[in-house]
């Protein structure tokens, strides 16, 4: 996998328990750096009284 951050997205779903087929992970991995090459800076601008959220709750009513 050709990522532009340190991190293994393969890894990190088996972690976390998801079953998410390699092709389609391949895929989200780019978005997934794309995205944390965003907001990286912008977490780092946070000031130290402030942490950012590590983690969000997906709403599967929004999907609908």
């Amino acid at each position: 996998m050709s990522t532009t951050s340190n991190k293994d997205w393969k890894k990190i779903a088996k972690a976390s328990g998801l079953t998410i087929p390699d092709a389609v992970l391949e895929r989200m991995a780019h978005t997934l750096d794309a995205l944390e090459a965003d907001f990286r800076p912008l977490a780092r601008a946070l000031p130290p009284e402030v942490e950012p959220a590590l983690a969000f709750r997906a709403n599967p009513e929004a999907a609908e």
